[in-house]
């Protein structure tokens, strides 16, 4: 008998349009208290975990493709490319600086104390969060790559690596101790996102056709193909592996989420919660104390944030 799979444990259904991205609000030592969502329209709102409410929303910006919460601050990134640092002042976020990004869809991503954002002329910017400068550019030395579509932070050994996917499915690893491009691939063409396991030196990219790409990078950043893994209709939004690596999600195109394992890659379970694409899917560092459990959230164009535990 096959095992039906889960229903979410809540849905937000504000009438929040297309959301782009979520990001969890981590205010505790012990749990996680909000999840904020980033939408088209620009408005940011606050959805309590406690109280299972939407608790506030903001104004702040255009169409708002990234979005990272931390020590009670906010960056937003914008379509048109401008990335803002927000603060609470009084009653309410207002903006401490900014910075001019490449304008489009690629996501930026925080490692450690800075931030990684796509750039012009398919570069990524490094920008110090203390100040919100700039400190790094990292050049890919190849041409007509286009844009930077998908950011990860990769661990080769005890190097810490930067990998970037490009929309002609080109994928350039750099190392940040110099900076500078240590590895190349050419995968799948309009590559839209990226995940990666450090401990087993594998890789999953997504995309607009209708299968996974596993790749792996050995210990000298050479990389090589591994399998291709089939979803059923063309559209990948997402990709991500759960923290204890042993699930692999895709968000896809046609509203489904899938779950893989990732030992076996045997799919697990296809989530069909939400009726447009999937554009975001996010698991919480730290329990939500309602659900005294970590939680997975996913977002869609249907202006639904579901929220899901897939730790049982």
């Amino acid at each position: 008998m096959a095992i039906l799979p889960p229903d979410p444990v809540f849905c937000f259904r504000e009438d929040m349009g297309h959301v782009h991205c979520l990001s969890f609000c981590v205010r505790s030592s012990n749990f996680v208290s909000h999840i904020l969502a980033g939408t088209e329209k620009g408005t940011v709102y606050f959805c309590d975990l406690e109280t299972n409410r939407m608790q506030h929303k903001q104004e702040m910006g255009e169409s708002i493709q990234s979005l990272h919460s931390f020590d009670f601050k906010i960056i937003t990134q914008e379509k048109e490319g401008i990335l803002k640092l927000w603060s609470v002042k009084k009653s309410s976020y207002q903006v401490d600086r900014t910075h001019k990004c490449a304008p489009g869809f690629g996501r930026s991503i925080l490692v450690e104390e800075a931030l990684f954002v796509p750039q012009e002329n398919s570069c990524v910017d490094v920008i110090d969060l203390d100040n919100f400068e700039k400190i790094k550019k990292l050049s890919p030395e190849r041409e007509n790559l286009g844009s930077v579509m998908a950011l990860e932070q990769v661990i080769i050994g005890n190097t810490t690596c930067i990998m970037a996917g490009y929309e002609t499915g080109d994928v350039i690893l750099w190392d940040m101790n110099t900076f500078q491009p240590c590895g190349h691939i050419k995968l799948q063409d309009q590559l839209t996102s990226l995940t990666f396991d450090s401990l087993t030196k594998t890789g999953v990219a997504g995309g607009a056709s209708n299968f996974l790409q596993l790749f792996t990078i050995n210990t000298s950043y050479e990389f090589a193909v591994k399998l291709e893994l089939s979803i059923t209709n063309k559209g990948c939004s997402i990709v991500k592996l759960r923290p204890d690596r042993k699930i692999l999600v895709a968000g896809c195109w046609d509203s489904k989420i899938r779950l893989f394992s990732w030992k076996s890659l045997r799919i697990l379970a296809v989530l069909a919660e939400h009726k447009e694409s999937i554009t975001d899917v996010k698991f919480s560092p730290l329990p939500v104390n309602y659900w005294k459990s970590n939680i997975m959230a996913a977002s869609s164009s249907d202006g639904v944030i579901s929220l899901w535990n897939v730790y049982n």
